[in-house]
């Protein structure tokens, strides 16, 4: 019998069992897929030599992570390497213009200053401001929810957390791309400018890069699942791959264990489960206290295209190839259209792109010359022709880098229904695993009532992006639900 039973060997899976393991309990994590990771996958999808970051490459979340800073030492025994590229990332125009942030604030406030001296006296005051209050807001997100600590939010916190992305830059900036630049964060998450809450993941996002640039896995983002899956099997805990869990099993109010593929597994303290409350729902035969389950929410598809190329894109500007982000989202209107034609069930006519090119700080990931890259489409509906879209996404890039197409060596599409296949969680192709608008955020995620990763099922627990902090790569709900069921205190 195990102490520990984990459903789903996503970061946060495997940062509790890490923890639950330390602590001497007997841990099994259990996954579906042939590999662990969940969303932080890494494969050579086109062509060989060629690797492919398939969902997640920020691994900014990880690097300033609690966890991290807990297992620094250990994780990088067991292979992980970072690489942080200092030109993290900008935002190219149909004009030709490129504005970008770098970790030299002198060099992003003389971008600003072209346009306009305003808006660089605006970022630097940012700056400031996030240098006083940032540490105090990251904190919020290292403790669980509700807590006490929300109230120790700075006001200045609190009205990001009220403010639409869009109405935080134009307060703060006169020239429309200026604007863009901060606000397109919030398109990673399902934040297009108008929606209330947006501002705050835009702030900390630019302002974090600005600090310390982008971090990515050496060789791809799976060095980072490598090296967590390393560390739990050194602390003694059990990672089994395509290990589908078929139930949850429930016995007089309390989870007891799990069946997989006819084998009954007993779980003596706790089972965890990495998934969303509707997956989660499904496991459990739809147990009636679950049933809340159905009213979870998830926010519009994304599709992935990679590309194997032969040069980097040759963007009209050229200091586009020093970024290891290009955003293509032009103007705040053209991002709210965007999310409405999604949202309606369209194809957005010029969807937000986010262009990754990690090559340009870790040339590992191709064959010596070669590069990678990878664009997200934020956002779109399930149903679609992946490839004529992805045809569609290429002739829109390359309005920004002409020839892109002749550049382009193999491709590789992920549709959202893909997204859904290849991870239940991500339903309709909702990367970030349920919308984070605050009705469902904050004390909200999942639900109001499911505090503190326990569900209404004795000794059932959820972790993972539905859960708070939600969506990224930092690993939180993973090292926050860890860390209670073993008995530390968390501090902060």
């Amino acid at each position: 019998m195990y102490d520990a039973v984990i459903v789903g060997a996503g970061h946060n899976g495997l940062a509790a069992g890490v923890l639950l393991a330390r602590a001497g309990w007997k841990v099994l994590i259990l996954e579906s897929q042939p590999e662990p990771g969940g969303a932080v996958r890494t494969a050579e999808v086109t062509l060989p030599g060629f690797r492919h970051d398939l969902y997640a490459t920020n691994l900014n979340a990880f690097a300033g992570s609690a966890f991290f800073q807990e297992f620094r030492d250990e994780l990088k025994a067991q292979g992980l390497e970072l690489v942080r590229c200092p030109k993290p990332f900008c935002s190219a125009f149909p004009d030709s213009d490129v504005l970008g942030v770098t970790t030299s604030l002198d060099e992003t406030l003389a971008d600003l200053a072209r346009l306009s001296a305003h808006d660089a006296r605006a970022w630097r005051r940012l700056t400031e401001r996030f240098k006083r209050v940032g540490p105090r807001l990251l904190g919020v997100l290292r403790q669980p929810m509700p807590s006490r600590h929300i109230f120790k939010m700075p006001l200045a916190g609190l009205g990001l957390a009220a403010q639409s992305s869009g109405g935080f830059v134009k307060r703060h900036f006169e020239h429309p791309k200026a604007q863009a630049l901060m606000a397109v964060w919030g398109m990673h998450l399902d934040y297009p400018p108008r929606v209330v809450g947006g501002a705050l993941y835009p702030f900390l996002a630019c302002m974090l890069a600005q600090a310390n640039g982008l971090a990515l896995g050496r060789g791809g983002a799976r060095n980072m699942i490598d090296a967590m899956a390393g560390l739990l099997r050194e602390k003694g805990g059990e990672l089994r791959c395509s290990s589908p869990v078929s139930e949850v099993l429930i016995e007089r109010g309390a989870a007891t264990g799990v069946i997989v593929q006819g084998e009954r597994i007993a779980a003596r303290r706790a089972v965890i489960a990495n998934v969303t409350p509707t997956v989660l729902f499904r496991l459990t035969r739809e147990h009636a206290s679950l049933a809340k389950a159905r009213r979870y929410r998830y926010g519009p598809g994304t599709m992935m295209l990679h590309l194997a190329l032969s040069d980097l894109p040759d963007w009209r500007n050229a200091r586009a190839k020093q970024f290891a982000y290009v955003h293509i989202a032009p103007s705040l209107e053209a991002m709210s259209r965007a999310y409405e034609q999604a949202k309606s069930g369209v194809l957005p006519e010029e969807p937000v792109l986010i262009v990754a090119q990690p090559t340009v700080a870790d040339p590992s990931r191709a064959p010596q010359g070669r590069h990678v890259a990878s664009i997200q489409v934020r956002c779109v509906p399930p149903a679609m022709d992946k490839e004529a879209y992805a045809d569609r996404i290429i002739a829109l890039a390359e309005r920004y880098a002409p020839g892109l197409s002749q550049r382009v060596l193999g491709r590789h599409v992920i549709s959202p229904a893909d997204l859904e296949r290849a991870n239940p969680n991500l339903v309709g192709g909702d990367n970030i695993a349920g919308s984070h608008h605050l009705d469902q955020h904050f004390m909200f995620r999942p639900f109001l009532g499911w505090s503190r990763y326990q569900t209404p099922i004795l000794r059932l627990h959820l972790c993972g992006a539905s859960t708070w902090p939600g969506a990224g790569t930092g690993a939180g709900s993973g090292w926050l639900l860890g860390n209670m069921l073993a008995g530390v205190r968390i501090t902060g």
